[in-house]
């Protein structure tokens, strides 16, 4: 058997071709929970009888499941067993050893379904009885790993299901949305049925609709803050900010997140005088999907000086400190960072 791509598993799925045993897993949730719907739907159809079909969630028992598994199928071809957020790694030894078990023993006539609609993992440290069982799989069945999009893959796909709806949006205005909402689908999703909502049908999403209704996460509003603080706009700056605390994000989470921008501004500063191309740079620091914060920032750290990014950066060092330390108006600290950042900006030093 085989690790398979979602293109491959869908199509697969399409042509009634089932293996025995699925592993659906990875960091998009939204593909793991419709594709494994899909696979249910396809196999049971879509009411699917009571007798052929189990399924369980978490802290469940694994004797259960292995009863469940030698089911024979009754006026059906397929028994089917759907195992949902099974978290392998805090499983007792001799639970997870059954486990192994139940997998070695699947039967022609069942088809297991291990998947992870909700189950958060680090891709990559996925720990060694998930690895046991991934490995087990892919010798054995199907697994499919379904990790997040890059930001080209996520605007086309927000585009095609605007025009799903019969509404209209331009692939820019696709990419300003995964911009203020992140890389995760289900967020997405919700961003874009309320525009859709709100332009009606066989409606023009445009960038004002997407300003004005878009929820925006905290590192979208700290790029926008970090933009005018840099362009010397002490207006703007303080308009974000109090939009930021007006939707209770934490002073400290907010000077986290800018001092990640300003370590983002003084590695492109670097990079720059040293002739090092961003894919360089990005690579070095694990930045993956986010390379293209390093590609925004270079237009940015034309209006500072690099006497001014030092600056910056060393006041926000001591700003962390006392937000950690010192038992004083927390709003009122992040409030005088971005005052101070200002100043350094608009002097140059």
């Amino acid at each position: 058997m085989a690790e398979v791509t979602r293109k491959e598993l869908k199509k697969q799925i399409k042509d009634k071709v089932f293996h025995n045993i699925y592993l659906l897993y990875g960091q998009e949730k939204m593909y793991v929970k419709t594709d494994t719907d899909a696979l249910v739907t396809r196999l049971m159809g879509k009411e699917p009888p009571e007798f052929n079909y189990h399924s369980f969630k978490r802290d469940i028992s694994i004797d259960e499941i292995a009863v469940a598994v030698q089911v024979v199928p009754f006026l059906c071809k397929y028994n089917c067993v759907k195992v949902s957020d099974l978290d392998f790694n805090s499983l007792l030894k001799v639970d997870f050893e059954k486990f192994m078990s139940v997998l070695e023993s699947v039967p022609d006539t069942t088809v297991l379904i291990i998947t992870m609609p909700t189950l958060e993992q680090d891709s990559k440290k996925l720990g060694a009885n998930f690895t046991k069982v991934l490995n087990y799989v892919k010798k054995n069945g199907i697994v499919c790993a379904m990790n997040q999009e890059s930001d080209i893959s996520l605007a086309r796909q927000i585009v095609k299901w605007a025009d799903s709806r019969g509404i209209k949006i331009e692939q820019a205005d696709a990419y300003k949305i995964q911009e203020y909402v992140g890389f995760d689908l289900n967020a997405i999703k919700n961003e874009l049925d309320k525009l859709c909502n709100y332009v009606g049908d066989n409606g023009y999403i445009t960038t004002e609709h997407i300003e004005l209704l878009t929820t925006k996460r905290l590192e979208a509003n700290i790029f926008n803050l970090t933009d005018a603080i840099v362009s010397g706009n002490g207006t703007r700056a303080f308009e974000i900010l109090d939009v930021l605390f007006y939707q209770k994000e934490e002073p400290t989470d907010v000077v986290n997140v800018i001092s990640m921008a300003y370590i983002d501004f003084y590695r492109v500063r670097v990079a720059c005088e040293c002739g090092i191309p961003m894919k360089e740079i990005a690579k070095d620091f694990g930045y993956g999907k986010r390379e293209f914060v390093l590609n925004k920032a270079v237009s940015k750290i034309k209006k500072i000086s690099t006497p001014a990014l030092r600056r910056s950066l060393d006041e926000i060092i001591d700003t962390s400190a006392k937000l950690r330390s010192v038992s004083a108006n927390q709003r009122i600290l992040a409030e005088t960072l971005v005052a101070k950042l200002l100043m350094f900006a608009t002097k140059g030093e």
